[in-house]
């Protein structure tokens, strides 16, 4: 059943309560140690891709060497997006994740702090992502990056936007290859919708798709099939008692999804259910080498195994897939404070060597 729609106000006052109630366990988090990176700097960069315009941050976490940093030793680059249902959250929550990134690989990681719902609905959130990567590409050789080397990391939401951005970039790309540049035309294609009643996404007028190179994915405990309710969902989690409360999860799909255009719970739409997307359309989309991790105990784990599978048999992408045994839903964002959290570096150093032949 989809949830009941809400006014936007009180969907806003349920968002500021949650988030205030995470940054406090972040924080807690964060005394387990290592403490996490501090920022290196901010870019705040303009939304163009959304008709929804604005802008949002882009945040930097550099190795110490990018301070001698010359043009012709560029740095490959992370791209990473924070969890959150596409509603809370913040590009500051995986600094543990650039810390070990930038341990292991010397890469720039870069998190975006995409813009949130509801303010912001679906696909606002895929925009801002696929906006974050063009602007690193055209801008790779002021911020000495190797738009050839790039991987995209991600969790839980973030997860789905590591799948959902490169099929939206591909879906520009090709676009932009059949259709005209006139100027009658610019005005008819700004009022179409896809199948789903979704307007579609374009790039600026005259804007011309740079070429770029994503050698890997990196998904922590993604989201990937709105076809299945969540009701769905945490039947198939063996403790349904340790699941995300219903009372979050609604106000997460009705924000970033009921909310929307799409104005459906249910949906099939590739830049939402990626599990569910043409299969020709991710074969051009994503990169060969594919990584996802799920957790044993939540209402997420079947549908990424089940897509991890699809990739790897039916498209034969390079997957490497670990359900991390007798942890929950985002099990690394809030560690407890008493005891180190070895599992946590572990399991990172895992991802990061699984995708260091990519480079």
């Amino acid at each position: 059943m989809a949830p009941q729609k809400r006014p936007t106000w009180l969907l806003q006052a349920q968002k500021s309560s949650l988030q205030a109630a995470m940054s406090f366990g972040m924080y807690l988090g964060s005394w387990a140690g290592p403490w996490p990176p501090e920022p290196s700097f901010y870019v705040e960069i303009p939304a163009t891709i959304s008709p929804t315009k604005g802008s949002f941050k882009l945040i930097f976490y550099v190795p110490k060497s990018y301070a001698r940093r010359t043009p012709d030793s560029p740095y490959p680059v992370f791209v990473n997006f924070h969890g959150g249902g596409m509603s809370i959250g913040s590009g500051t929550d995986d600094a543990r994740w650039a810390k070990d990134v930038i341990q292991h690989l010397g890469a720039v990681v870069v998190s975006v702090e995409y813009r949130l719902a509801p303010e912001h609905p679906f696909p606002t959130a895929v925009q801002d992502s696929a906006d974050a990567i063009l602007y690193l590409v055209d801008n790779a050789q002021e911020l000495c990056l190797d738009k050839d080397r790039i991987v995209l990391s991600g969790f839980s939401s973030g997860g789905n936007l590591v799948f959902t951005t490169p099929i939206l970039l591909e879906q520009l790309r090709s676009e932009r290859s059949v259709t005209s540049e006139s100027d009658a035309d610019k005005h008819v294609l700004e009022e179409q919708v896809d199948e789903f009643g979704v307007p579609v996404s374009r790039l600026p007028p005259g804007y011309q798709m740079p070429d770029f190179t994503i050698r890997a994915l990196i998904a922590w405990y993604p989201s990937v099939d709105f076809t299945q309710t969540r009701d769905e969902r945490r039947l198939s989690n063996p403790h349904p008692e340790v699941s995300m409360p219903s009372s979050m999860s609604s106000m997460f799909d009705t924000g970033y999804i009921y909310n929307s255009h799409l104005n459906s719970y249910e949906s099939a739409h590739p830049l939402l259910s990626p599990g569910t997307a043409p299969s020709a359309l991710l074969e051009a989309a994503l990169p060969s080498k594919i990584v996802i991790y799920t957790c044993q105990f939540d209402t997420l784990q079947n549908e990424g195994e089940v897509f991890a599978k699809r990739l790897q048999e039916e498209l034969g992408k390079d997957v490497e897939f670990k359900m991390v045994e007798k942890v929950t839903h985002a099990w690394d964002k809030m560690p407890n404070p008493l005891w180190p959290p070895h599992r946590i570096e572990e399991v990172y150093t895992d991802a990061c060597e699984m995708v260091r032949d990519a480079f």
